[in-house]
């Protein structure tokens, strides 16, 4: 249960204290369908080495039931890995780069929001290249990354809290237009790490809003059960929430 930390400006996202492998329940709704997802990490961390897998279940509606996102980022090696399977599919497919800064299909779960640190295909550039007020509060230092190549029109600004040395809001934009829009609402409790208890992801083009609220305590959860099958992982995380919460 080390406690693993992102050099640079901002530290791992999601992080929950010096807990080093946990889960946590989210809610949502989007439109008038209750969401209901479960939320895993692990962090391994050793000299020249960090490691972070995450995988986020849907568990509501049931039509959805056994969809999953599966994230394995290699902070030194610049790799980031990215997974989805729905029911409908007969494996899990590979996200390429173009769909990982969008959404799981019929979710506003960004794959990009669900990572430990920026994708590797990110280029960091000054923050005035991303020239964004609406991430230029006082109180907080503004990041900026330009696309790929095959992404031209990408950009990603991002709001570093200096007190808390975590990300508050990501905006992503697509040449002139924001697109899409992640903010930190509600902070958790300090012996969490302040992980957060409410974020809003926002699409400026349709006005649609989502927000998704933790609806229990970063529990852990043992490092080897992330190195079972996805479906076993997302049984004992359950198992393990639902006995938090008794």
């Amino acid at each position: 249960m080390d406690d693993v930390r992102v050099a640079g400006p901002a530290r791992a996202n999601f992080r929950a204290g010096r807990l080093a492998s946990y889960a946590f329940g989210v809610e949502a709704a989007i439109g008038h369908n209750p969401m209901r997802y479960l939320f895993a990490r692990r962090f391994l961390g050793r000299p020249g080495r960090e490691n972070a897998v995450t995988a986020i279940f849907v568990m509501k509606p049931d039509v959805l039931f056994g969809t999953y996102v599966w994230i394995d980022e290699d902070l030194d090696l610049s790799t980031c890995q990215v997974q989805t399977y729905l029911p409908t599919m007969k494996e899990p497919i590979q996200v390429v780069d173009r769909l990982v800064f969008d959404c799981l299909p019929l979710t506003d779960i960004g794959y990009m929001d669900l990572m430990a640190w920026p994708h590797p295909a990110l280029l960091p550039v000054a923050p005035d290249v991303c020239a964004d007020p609406s991430t230029a509060r006082p109180r907080g230092h503004r990041r900026c990354f330009m696309g790929p190549a095959s992404l031209p029109g990408l950009r990603v600004s991002e709001l570093v809290s200096p007190a808390h040395g975590m990300v508050t809001t990501r905006v992503i934009h697509d040449g002139d237009q924001q697109v899409r829009r992640w903010e930190l609402i509600e902070h958790g409790d300090a012996e969490e790490d302040l992980l957060p208890r409410r974020v809003r992801v926002s699409r400026l083009l349709s006005g649609h809003r989502t927000d998704f609220v933790r609806t229990s305590p970063a529990t852990y959860v043992p490092a080897p059960e992330f190195d079972m099958s996805p479906a076993l992982l997302r049984e004992a995380v359950a198992r393990r929430l639902s006995e938090r919460q008794e």
